[in-house]
């Protein structure tokens, strides 16, 4: 690229009459003399004299001859770092924008390139068709004339969202279909997207002319994938695009609701690695404030990962009547329910088996929640503190058996009222078959789960029928008896399976579906109920709170933000849902950017026929140098101005005095002749 230009080259043939300009400025009238002379005497010593011109001092004649160049130069209109001019030919340039979460690093200077494009498109006079491939479906994109389509690319902005090139791609192609021969500028994230060769090929189909290729010169995003709150630390996974061969250290740090970095941690990738996990290590308790993760220097919103009470680990209590059997593990009440907690909770357990000395131990740990595997009756004392503590917020979650099936109802401590004894299903004196698990109802914490096709229930604890028994179910077996019931009690909330913990009643214990089930309680403990246990259930829907920009700073929800709908499964990001939190203060749902299995793959330039231009993102540099020009001849002018009245004496008579009897007499002056002034 030159470092000079001009527009109108031809004019600077006026240098040639610099010679003649210096000819003619190389003349000056001599300098007026000035003299103090006697009134009376003033005409025995007048002396008539023809007066010769003199030649101009070299420095006036020098400064002139600068100043005509300059004109001359600023009239050819001369450019500085002149540009790279981009091929746009055709009836009308389509210039389709990439304004998705990976644009917002640097997006000011891909607008600056789309700038180039719509310059050139305005010299060649040429409408504009303008795209964002992350933008509502219904966004007009022309065509536009020159200033308008500037006027709609300075007023967008990125989103927090993937890009959309099949819809948007769609889109532009109908446009062309009345512009044929149309030059397509692809101004690209740099990463790959399903679907995105024939999103291609309709772009660049046969009402294209020719395309311009720009994506960034290189891609060093990092973005977050997915936390796990392990027992001793809390794991954090980043990824990398693909292709980088060298090693690379990324720093990232967790902060509190209150904005507060808390801890760091740093990520190392190895030579073309594109995943790295990185620990967390503090106490349990500063964990659990953790409200976001975020990777240094990443203004973008993959970079950021805002946590729900999902991600906190919470302490559960585990209390059973039955002394331990370490010669049959398998036969221990607690057994299963410690393989299905211990993966994403915290485990508590009393050293005796004393009810009115382990519950008060279980509670003096601080609990979110507390599982009673066949318990029957408590003692007082144990049982006030149990129900302040439920009132207050916890979670209770109790396994039916012998001893809770022969104790009288506690209508406190169980979420419906039970018959007395247990219900024989499949046995030699039963004319009942054993139970499978029906459909979940759509109530409840489990309404979007699979019901376990391979589960059957041989024994039960059975709720006495009632009115509102239906609301308070949660799971049930095929003949409509109740599986799982639950209740609020306060601020808390009370959980009853109707089956024992061991694989004796039933195989639910052995099940994968038990490990999810209680999982599911194990996150209403967190939230202590704020979010209702329907919250997943199909139809329910949550208000947008805080949204990732596409900056990664959290923000308050934009005009655009509408409820999170829940239940019928993962849901993609949108302009509609971004990323972010998704509730009220009293519990939150997280919505993150990326998947587990997210990649970040880069973008292949589309095979095609088409005269194709490649560039790169940049801005731009030119700098129009005739202003400057003009300033600077005006300025030696007036430098011009002063010179000639320091030599004609302005700025000396105001000095001279007229004492003593004399007067001021200017000889020789132009418009006398030599004559007496």
């Amino acid at each position: 690229m030159s470092v000079l230009s001009f527009g109108q080259p031809l004019v600077l043939l006026g240098l040639f009459a610099l010679p003649v300009i210096w000819w003619l400025l190389r003349l000056t009238p001599p300098k007026p003399q000035t003299e103090v002379f006697p009134p009376l005497r003033i005409l025995l010593r007048v002396m008539r004299k023809e007066e010769t011109p003199h030649q101009s001092p070299w420095w006036l004649t020098l400064l002139r001859l600068a100043m005509a160049a300059l004109v001359i130069f600023a009239l050819a209109d001369p450019v500085f770092n002149p540009r790279e001019r981009l091929e746009t030919g055709g009836e009308a340039v389509a210039i389709v924008v990439d304004n998705g979460w990976a644009s917002a690093s640097d997006w000011d200077l891909r607008v600056a390139t789309a700038e180039r494009l719509i310059a050139d498109a305005s010299d060649a006079g040429a409408p504009v068709v303008l795209g964002f491939t992350a933008e509502k479906p219904n966004v007009e994109i022309g065509p536009f004339d020159a200033e308008e389509a500037r006027n709609r690319l300075r007023a967008a902005a990125p989103h927090p969202v993937p890009v959309d090139r099949a819809g948007v791609y769609g889109r532009v192609a109908g446009v062309l279909q009345t512009v044929p021969g149309a030059t397509v500028a692809v101004l690209s994230d740099g990463l790959a997207t399903p679907g995105d060769e024939a999103a291609f090929s309709a772009l660049l189909g046969e009402n294209a002319g020719s395309m311009v290729w720009i994506e960034p010169d290189q891609l060093r995003m990092a973005g977050l994938t997915g936390v796990d709150n392990q027992p001793d630390f809390f794991e954090v996974t980043a990824i990398r695009p693909s292709g980088d061969p060298t090693p690379r250290q990324v720093t990232a740090g967790a902060f509190d609701d209150r904005g507060r970095r808390i801890a760091d941690t740093v990520f190392s990738f190895g030579p073309a690695e594109t995943s790295a996990t990185a620990e967390i290590r503090v106490p349990f308790e500063l964990r659990n404030d953790f409200a976001s993760i975020r990777i240094d220097g990443e203004n973008q919103a993959a970079a950021v990962r805002v946590l729900d009470e999902s991600s906190k680990r919470r302490r559960v209590g585990l209390i059973s009547q039955a002394e331990a059997d370490q010669a049959q593990p398998l036969l221990s009440p607690l057994y299963y329910i410690r393989r299905a907690l211990q993966p994403f909770a915290d485990l508590v357990e009393p050293e005796s088996s004393d009810l009115a000395e382990a519950i008060p131990a279980i509670l003096e740990q601080k609990p979110a929640m507390i599982v009673m595997a066949d318990v029957g009756t408590l003692p007082d004392m144990a049982r006030e503190r149990l129900i302040e503590w439920l009132n207050d917020g916890g979670t209770l979650v109790r396994f039916a058996g012998s001893r809770l099936a022969a104790a009288e109802n506690d209508e406190e401590l169980l979420p419906v009222r039970l018959r007395l004894g247990e219900r024989s299903l499949g046995g030699s004196l039963s004319w009942t078959e054993p139970q499978p698990v029906a459909e979940f109802p759509p109530n409840g914490p489990f309404s979007d789960l699979s019901p376990p096709r391979e589960v059957a229930v041989m024994r039960q604890v059975l709720a006495e029928p009632t009115v509102d028994l239906f609301e308070h179910t949660w799971a049930s077996l095929a003949d409509g008896t109740p599986l799982v019931t639950g209740a609020r009690r306060g601020e808390g909330m009370l959980v009853l399976f109707h089956v024992t913990p061991e694989a004796t009643w039933s195989n639910l214990p052995i099940s994968g579906s038990f490990v999810e089930m209680l999982r599911r309680v194990v996150q209403l403990s967190r939230n202590q109920g704020a979010i209702e246990g329907s919250d997943r259930a199909g139809g329910q829907t949550l208000p947008p709170y805080r949204m990732i920009a596409a900056d990664g700073s959290l923000v308050p929800p934009g005009p655009d933000a509408q409820p999170l709908l829940l239940g019928g499964g993962e849901r993609p990001v949108t302009i509609e849902n971004p990323p972010g939190l998704y509730g009220t203060e009293e519990g939150v749902i997280a919505r993150n950017l990326l998947a587990a299995d997210a990649a970040f793959t880069p973008i292949a330039r589309p095979e095609t026929n088409l005269p194709v231009t490649e560039a790169v993102y940049a801005a731009d540099g030119s700098r129009d140098l005739k202003g400057p020009l003009v300033a600077i001849a005006l300025l030696l002018m007036a430098l011009d101005t002063l010179a000639v009245f320091w030599m004609g004496g302005l700025f000396s008579r105001g000095r001279r005095g007229t004492g003593q009897g004399l007067a001021m007499v200017r000889m020789g002056s132009p418009d006398s002749g030599g004559r007496i002034a």
